[in-house]
């Protein structure tokens, strides 16, 4: 499997995302050629399966140093996420909710995207009493479900870095349809570019594979500009991750 097969994919979802990219998807596949990919509707089972059953998982997530990770003010996320408009903020594969209950008190609307039925009727009765949050179940592989044009922001934390890159093109083709003209998107995603056809379970922190400029090139194919990359460290596996932060022009 070569790097640009998800565009096979991302072709399709290009033409029913309201426009966005279709051309220079086209302009894209026309120079590396079509190529059979891997079938959507089995990695999103395959990844349904594995997060269905990770209760400890997200326990361990709740912990202080875990999520302090992500919103201590020195930590490397905290001053891209600061960045957004939060006035509509959609988080992709919420979880649990952990990441959007720091914003529970913010006068800000927030939507809760996640693929597992139980995640989100989890999140439902934690956020029980917030009027300003909504949930949505997708399907796994785009933001269906949302209304085009309707959010400020989006964001992912500590989940993306799991998805089949097949999966990475149509999500950031959906954002690119969900996000205001000006919208950012602030991404969490893989720095492991090796193994990209092998079970991301077997990689270091379950990571899939994917890098800052493979994940570029999609966002670019899917209509976004890249505003800003980092590499980041997880543990004790430098360089393991990235944040991208992406804009809607």
């Amino acid at each position: 499997m070569t790097e640009f097969e998800y565009l096979e994919i991302g072709y399709e979802y290009g033409q029913a995302a309201a426009g966005f990219a279709p051309g220079l998807l086209r302009n894209l596949l026309s120079r590396v050629g079509r190529r059979a990919a891997p079938k959507i509707p089995d990695i999103v089972l395959k990844l349904k399966r594995d997060w269905s059953t990770a209760d400890k998982y997200y326990a361990n997530a709740e912990s202080e140093k875990w999520l302090g990770s992500f919103w201590d003010v020195d930590s490397p996320f905290r001053p891209l996420f600061d960045r957004l408009d939060h006035d509509h903020i959609i988080e992709l594969a919420c979880g649990h909710g952990r990441h959007s209950w720091q914003m529970r008190e913010w006068p800000n609307r927030k939507t809760l995207v996640d693929f597992v039925e139980a995640n989100i009727a989890f999140c439902r009765r934690r956020f029980e009493g917030y009027d300003d949050v909504s949930f949505v179940v997708n399907n796994g592989r785009d933001l269906s479900g949302i209304e085009s044009e309707s959010a400020t922001s989006l964001f992912c934390y500590d989940a993306m870095v799991h998805f089949h890159h097949t999966l990475v093109g149509p999500y950031l083709i959906d954002s690119a349809r969900v996000l205001v003209r000006g919208g950012m998107a602030l991404l969490h995603h893989s720095n492991y570019a090796k193994n990209p056809d092998g079970d991301y379970r077997e990689n270091p922190h379950a990571r899939a594979f994917m890098s800052p400029d493979l994940f570029a090139r999609y966002a670019t194919a899917a209509g976004l500009v890249v505003v800003e990359q980092r590499v980041v460290s997880w543990d004790a596996d430098k360089d393991l991750d990235a944040i991208t932060l992406l804009r809607k022009p």
